[in-house]
């Protein structure tokens, strides 16, 4: 045997898998190579029928790397290049789809080969014929693919789907370096380190992967790190791709910036930005922080892959004493507990994202301790079609999550969040309007204009905190700037005047706005002549998300309101009764007038307010009206009503 081969070959004490016993007959070399791609396609079709279909979040980093990815943007803190250059040139690529849809549309093809490589490596793992066991496999692809945190990741613009891709591929490999020897194993530590770099060039988690390779190395190959003449080669195979991080200053250069405004194109910002260094106090306290204690973690889980899967998995366990691949078994596991340790420390609102690795690991032990079920069953039953029905009935139990598991993922319908933001962006705004809001409803208003070239007339003004809010009116105000915003902002309802359009609020110098004609009038008087309502418009919507009718009420306080006042928009029967929307929800919405920004008590005596309210309208309009409930917020009493034909 050459001394390669013995120096990185089978392991002292193993059988080499072409002199063990064939426990079963395995599938034809066809269809065994054939079976990753299956499992890609029919993950993908997945993901890709039950993605997002255009932006779905307001305030998580999804809407942000929506509108970066297809602009080549900046993104947060690491920067993300690697995700951002391969991202954004899919996006420019898929000729179909809008923007947002199409970065999901990439996450559900990275998703879909993260579960196709679960299933490699389960089956090298659980290896003892030549092809390794397909039912532990299948297994540990379902237990993972099939889990709520992952399915949401694979169905939105996220980091996610391509850092546990790395994951599965650099374990994949790693479990099958000690068998090729020479210089098939020099190559295959070359791409592993490769692999490591692009991680590490799109999220630094993967560092958790490392105590684990190291482990597993020194345990499985030391020769591979005795200093040879490789190591050089195995060096820029890591360090090459950490040069992607050039592309934000360069970007930077070229007027580009972050979405906050952050970034500080200079070596100490290049690095603050790059190393995350403000996050790093997520490890100490952060007020978003979701917290779980025992119970809920373990809950958690079992909702990822329901009893049968936590059964499994525990039950996975029981490898660590199979002698030949011990040591594959023991990276898992490993690799589980470095990450499981992290998310504990970690302070943030969304800690399941971190735990994706976790899942992916018990996933896999889900694959052993299915494969052990399987040997457990080859030799207690003797006519192969029993032990073949019984492993059937744990992969149908598994598939459908048995107990406990959540419920499947659909956002193809989910377009709430960009038919506010094209909403939004179709008000007729004046020339030089400014839209004051806060980060994601703002980047919100961005994509669509930069996507689809509406509102071109506004420009988006961040400011998260009220203070920021309060300061960016007064400014635009003084400037002579037309004012827009997207939420209440307490203590301007006595400063100045308010006007609803559409989903924003328009600011107006006290006492002086721009009065219109309602297109129905009605003269309707409430609280003894001291409120009037002059009539109002109607329109039907077509949104993506399904139609909606919208109201605009025109008021006019003859005297000063002595109460808070509500209004409910419903769409009734002929008895009066709500109608039931598809979701099952009943046509109503309720709401403040003018977004809360402000109050009926501080309105003007004799300045007309507009004030805009929608709700979906249901499929059967059969008998349909629209009705208008204004009562008293305190009390609930009702002090009038409006009824309407639906549009």
């Amino acid at each position: 045997m050459p001394k390669a081969r013995q120096e990185c070959g089978t392991l002292p004490g193993m059988v080499h898998p072409s002199t063990r016993e064939t426990e079963h007959p395995p599938l034809s070399k066809r269809w065994q190579r054939l079976l990753p791609g299956i499992v890609f396609i029919v993950f993908l079709l997945l993901y890709v029928f039950t993605a997002a279909p255009s932006i779905v979040e307001l305030f998580d980093d999804s809407l942000e790397f929506q509108f970066v990815l297809p602009t080549f943007g900046i993104a947060h803190p690491t920067g993300y290049p690697l995700y951002t250059l391969v991202g954004g040139v899919w996006s420019h690529l898929l000729p179909f789809g809008n923007w947002a849809w199409r970065v999901n549309i990439f996450s559900a093809v990275a998703a879909a080969g993260a579960v196709a490589l679960v299933f490699v490596l389960t089956q090298r793992l659980t290896a003892r014929n030549e092809h390794g066991d397909v039912w532990g496999a299948t297994a540990a692809a379902i237990a993972f693919g099939f889990g709520e945190v992952w399915w949401r990741q694979a169905t939105v613009a996220e980091v996610y789907a391509m850092h546990n891709l790395f994951v599965a591929a650099i374990l994949a490999l790693a479990v099958e370096l000690p068998s090729v020897g020479g210089p098939t194993a020099d190559r295959r530590m070359a791409l592993i380190l490769a692999l490591v770099g692009l991680g590490l060039a799109h999220h630094r988690m993967i560092v958790l992967l490392l105590p684990g390779l190291a482990v597993y190395l020194l345990w499985t190959t030391p020769a591979l790190l005795r200093p040879r003449r490789v190591w050089p080669i195995w060096l820029a195979a890591l360090l090459t791709p950490l040069l992607l991080y050039a592309y934000i200053p360069l970007r930077a250069a070229q007027g580009v910036v972050d979405l906050n405004g952050s970034y500080v194109n200079t070596w100490a910002g290049f690095w603050d930005h790059v190393l995350a260094r403000r996050y790093t106090s997520f490890f100490a306290a952060n007020e978003l922080t979701h917290s779980y204690d025992a119970p809920g973690w373990f809950t958690l889980w079992r909702e990822q892959m329901g009893w049968v899967g936590v059964g499994l998995s525990v039950l996975g366990l029981g490898v660590l004493v199979d002698r030949w691949r011990r040591p594959g078994w023991a990276l898992i596991v490993l690799v589980l507990a470095a990450n499981l340790i992290f998310t504990l420390n970690y302070r943030v609102g969304d800690p399941e994202v971190f735990l994706l690795p976790v899942f992916l690991c018990t996933a896999v032990l889900a694959g052993g301790g299915l494969a052990l079920f399987r040997r457990w069953l080859q030799r207690r039953f003797t006519p192969p079609t029993s032990v073949m029905t019984l492993l059937s009935a744990s992969i149908v139990l598994l598939l459908l999550g048995g107990i406990g598991r959540s419920a499947p993922v659909n956002r193809s319908a989910d377009w709430s969040v960009h038919d506010y933001a094209v909403d939004m962006a179709t008000v007729a705004f004046p020339e030089n309007s400014r839209v004051i809001g806060i980060e994601g409803e703002m980047t919100a208003l961005r994509y669509i204009q930069r996507a689809e070239q509406l509102g071109l007339a506004a420009t988006p003004v961040v400011a998260n905190a009220a203070e920021d809010r309060r300061s960016a009116v007064t400014a635009s105000m003084a400037a002579g700037a037309p004012v827009y915003l997207t939420r209440e902002l307490e203590g301007i309802d006595s400063v100045y005047s308010f006007t609803g359009e559409g989903p924003l609020v328009r600011v107006w110098p006290r006492g002086v706005v721009e009065e219109r004609t309602p297109s129905h009038r009605v003269e309707l008087s409430l609280l003894d002549g001291r409120l009037l309502m002059e009539g109002y418009d109607l329109e039907r919507l077509e949104w993506a998300g399904g139609p909606v009718v919208r109201v605009t009420l025109y008021w006019r306080p003859l005297e000063p309101v002595d109460r808070d006042l509500k209004v409910s928009l419903r769409v009734v029967n002929e008895a009066g009764e709500p109608k039931t929307l598809r979701s099952g929800l009943p046509a109503v919405t309720d709401a403040y007038p003018l977004r809360q920004v402000a109050h009926t008590p501080s309105w003007e005596k004799n300045i007309q307010v507009r004030d805009v309210h929608e709700t979906k309208l249901p499929d059967d309009l059969n008998d349909a009206a629209v009705l208008v409930i204004i009562y008293d917020a305190d009390t609930l009493a009702e002090v009038g009503r409006l009824n309407a034909p639906v549009p």
